[in-house]
This record gives C-alpha cells, sequence and structure tokens, in this order.
C-alpha cells in the first residue's frame, strides 16, 4: 500500500472513529438545557469563541478576538485580541495570555484592563506577527495583562 494510501486510510478510520465516539457520547450525556448548553458552547466551541467581543470589567467594548494561538497538547495559550480599526483595516492586535481573560455575561470575554493601558501593551499587525514561540517574548508579553 502506497503511503498515500496508508494516510487516507488512517484519515478515515480517525473520522469514523470520532464519528462513533461522539455519538455514544451525545446518546450517553445528560440532555441539557437550552441555557446549558449556551453556556457549554460559548465556553467551549471555538467557532463561537472567535469573532467575540472583549470588554473591560466596565463593559466598555476595548476588541474582539480575531485568532486563538494554541500549544503541541491543544491548550489554548492566547487570544489575538483586535483593536480599533474597521473591518480589519488599521487594527491593531494583541497576544493576551488566555488566562488573563474570563467569560462575560453576553457571550463575551472580560480583560481586566483600561483602554488607556492597552494601548500601552505591544502590538502588532497581521503582516508582522512576533515570534510566539520565543519564551522571552512571551513573558515580556504577559506582564501587560496579568497582573
Amino acid at each position: 500500500m502506497t503511503h498515500a494510501r496508508v494516510l487516507t486510510a488512517a484519515a478515515i478510520a480517525a473520522t469514523l472513529l470520532m464519528s462513533t465516539m461522539s455519538a455514544f457520547a451525545q446518546a450517553n450525556a445528560p440532555s441539557m438545557t437550552p441555557a446549558e448548553r449556551h453556556d457549554w458552547e460559548r465556553s467551549h466551541r471555538l467557532s463561537k469563541v472567535i469573532g467575540s467581543d472583549v470588554r473591560n470589567k466596565t463593559g466598555d467594548k476595548i476588541g474582539d478576538i480575531r485568532d486563538l494561538v494554541v500549544d503541541d497538547r491543544g491548550t489554548i495559550k492566547l487570544a489575538i485580541v483586535s483593536t480599533g480599526g474597521f473591518l480589519g483595516v488599521g487594527d491593531r492586535l494583541h497576544a493576551v495570555p488566555w488566562d488573563a481573560l474570563t467569560l462575560g455575561p453576553k457571550d463575551d470575554h472580560i480583560l481586566d484592563i483600561d483602554k488607556a493601558h492597552l494601548q500601552a501593551t505591544p502590538g502588532f499587525t497581521s503582516k508582522t506577527w512576533p515570534n510566539l514561540g520565543d519564551d522571552r517574548w512571551l513573558a515580556d508579553n504577559r506582564r501587560y495583562y496579568v497582573h
């Protein structure tokens, strides 16, 4: 069997296994109320997190989550938060440590930072991303967000 066929067979087997596991989990999971399902989806589904608003503790919108950065285990490490600009033009991106955000009450996320402090944090553009694998850069960046 060629390498491509082995990979294709493995992909099909993985898909079938995931489908079976998903069906099993749904059949054996306790039913959720619509409110519980909504809460679960906004904290677990990446499609619900990306695009959500980021607000400060006073409720002012300071940006939105543009992207998420995960480590090699699939753990979310950073939320890439877009501030300013309009429809992605002229915006500034910030690599916010995931643990600095909390789930808000309105399908949003809360960051304990005011707008002036956020403007002083290191930012970048969609064309000038920093090296997010650089531990020194990550540690320096983190100090702006985690108190």
